[in-house]
């Protein structure tokens, strides 16, 4: 072999790393735009992170892409849910070409208000996600919600510390956040 020769596999091999390296990254941007867009009520954003073509399952709705976005928009314009966090850990990514099968750990709490109480509710599971690549961009076209195990607590006391002046997120674009130069159009088709 000669030296251009290996250069060039070398050159090649370097390539096919960087190109694995961003489909990983872009697959966790899209995860990390569908978290964002459920706490937000951002229906922006959870459009970027599905395929047209998706289906989901999440256990309380199932169907396409247009039923999970009005489930999902439902869920956040419940004026009982007043704050809203997922947490993303471990994703697993397998990728093949222009595929890819996805599991990615989550933990979702809310703060609600019913009967006069407030309770915290978390959820904590799994996204089994399978996403394709269309058009130079990653999006689940099918996923499959995962319940390890979830609660339900009432909130006796509140944090003392977090009070009235503190700054406090919303679920919707008021958000401190969106004041953020490139938060507010980061995943924009």
């Amino acid at each position: 072999m000669s030296e251009t020769d290996d250069l060039k596999q070398q050159v090649q091999a370097l390539t096919d790393e960087v190109r694995r390296l961003r489909d990983h990254e872009e697959i966790r941007q899209a995860m990390y735009a569908y978290a964002r867009g459920v706490d937000r009520g951002d229906a922006e954003l959870l459009d970027f992170a599905f395929h047209a073509d998706c289906d989901d399952d999440h256990g309380n709705f199932r169907g396409d892409k247009a039923t999970a976005l009005a489930a999902l928009a439902k869920s956040a314009a419940n004026p009982d849910v007043t704050a809203s966090m997922h947490h993303l850990g471990n994703i697993l990514i397998d990728l093949n070409g222009d595929e890819a099968n996805v599991e990615t750990y989550f933990m979702a709490s809310q703060t609600r208000v019913e009967g006069g109480k407030t309770w915290t509710r978390v959820r904590s599971g799994r996204y089994l996600d399978k996403f394709v690549r269309e058009d130079g961009r990653w999006q689940v076209i099918k996923r499959v919600v995962i319940d390890d195990w979830s609660r339900l607590d009432e909130v006796v006391t509140p944090a003392r510390e977090v009070g009235p002046d503190n700054n406090h997120g919303t679920r919707d674009r008021t958000d401190p956040s969106y004041g953020v130069p490139g938060f507010a159009d980061r995943h924009k088709a």
